[in-house]
């Protein structure tokens, strides 16, 4: 069993990706401080470098991820790992998964 650096928390939440030649969005399953698991019409290849939008709250803007990995793929998932996020950025995100930790039932 892999063992993860931070936990994940299951969401439902709106995302857009984009690498040098298309755009897409898709649907983040889970989440944790370094990387997330997203569902897609379209799901790049393992490897490949995104840059993200993540929504996290509904009436802020999105919290820009300037590039991430993806780690594995499959049909219509795939896992990618946070490499470049903005000092602000990363606090926003820290934030949210301060507010996913302290939230019933996790």
């Amino acid at each position: 069993m892999i063992q993860r650096k931070s936990p994940r928390f299951a969401v439902q939440l709106p995302i857009r990706f984009q690498d040098d030649t298309a755009e897409a969005g898709g649907t983040i399953l889970n989440i944790s401080h370094d990387g997330c698991m997203i569902t897609a019409s379209r799901t790049p290849d393992t490897a490949t470098y995104l840059r993200l939008d993540l929504h996290l709250r509904e009436g802020e803007p999105p919290v820009k991820v300037s590039l991430a990995a993806v780690r594995w793929a499959s049909k219509s998932q795939f896992g990618l790992e946070y490499i470049k996020v903005g000092a602000e950025e990363r606090e926003r995100l820290k934030s949210f998964m301060t507010m996913l930790e302290r939230s019933p039932g996790f």
